[in-house]
């Protein structure tokens, strides 16, 4: 900042002062704005982010001493502190501990700042939320429900309503048997996200299918459900080749991309009737 206010007060004794035609000056005076502007915004960007990565240093630890928060930000005390001060009045509980083994600190029950989540992004945290919940692990998913519910209620009401309908169409069932999990492999990345888009967008899929004999046929699908015996994802789909339900196993699926069209959700019995007795929608 003191390096802008410079050029400030050397723009205005350069306005006033120099003899030199208007013109030329006037040129002068737009080359010197247009680096003044580059000059605000390069330090805005350097203060956000360096604002960014000390938040993030808080949260890393449960207490710093002052040397080490700028030996790593590379700043001064006094723009260390001033840091401090602004991120207090932006409403960060920091706090100071004063004597040995004290430091900075962010209190501990500091929640997640605001995030900006994308409409599938919104989508994907909730189900995985729901499905790691629906399968009853007994560690780490006491809080899961309360999370569920609170994070739910923070989301617009299209994005409540477009979850509540896609989580009927996932069903989970009970762990696959350990002779099914012992031939089965994860599916490539790029598999599962043209899945997970296609059924989620409900856009129809192109895969490349390889049955249990080893024989690979070209089909287009609807992803109407999915089903889960853990670890094992399942597609319930309208099959274009045989014009009728069929079920695929993902890691069967060698090759997957999204083509025009979409589909429409058809009548549910075609797809779970033989399904409900064993499994339950999240």
């Amino acid at each position: 900042m003191a390096k802008l206010k410079d050029a400030l007060i050397a723009m205005g004794y350069f306005h006033l002062e120099w003899n030199i035609p208007t013109g030329f000056k006037n040129k002068v005076i737009c080359a010197v704005i247009w680096h003044i502007r580059l000059m605000i915004n390069t330090s805005f960007e350097q203060r956000a982010e360096r604002r960014n990565r000390l938040i993030g240093l808080l949260r890393s630890e449960e207490h710093w001493k002052t040397s080490d928060l700028r030996e790593h930000l590379g700043i001064s005390q006094r723009t260390l502190m001033r840091e401090l001060a602004e991120l207090r009045h932006a409403g960060y509980p920091i706090e100071s501990d004063r004597g040995r083994g004290g430091g900075i600190r962010l209190n501990g029950r500091w929640g997640i700042e605001r995030l900006n989540l994308n409409h599938q992004e919104v989508v994907e945290l909730i189900l995985s939320l729901a499905i790691m919940e629906s399968l009853q692990s007994p560690l780490l998913t006491s809080n899961l429900k309360a999370i569920k519910q609170k994070l739910f209620q923070a989301f617009p009401q299209k994005q409540r309503s477009a979850v509540s309908n896609i989580r009927k169409r996932i069903m989970i069932g009970d762990n696959a048997k350990a002779n099914v999990v012992s031939h089965y492999t994860t599916p490539a990345q790029r598999i599962s996200e043209s899945i997970a888009e296609s059924f989620l967008r409900r856009h129809c899929l192109e895969i490349e299918y390889q049955s249990e004999a080893g024989e690979r046929t070209l089909r287009v699908i609807e992803a109407q459900y999915i089903l889960l015996n853990w670890p094992i994802w399942y597609i319930l789909a309208w099959d274009h080749l045989r014009l009728s339900s069929r079920v695929f196993r993902i890691d069967r699926i060698k090759n997957a991309r999204i083509v025009d069209g979409s589909f429409q959700l058809r009548q549910k019995h075609l797809f779970t009737d033989i399904y409900t007795p064993f499994y339950q929608t999240i």
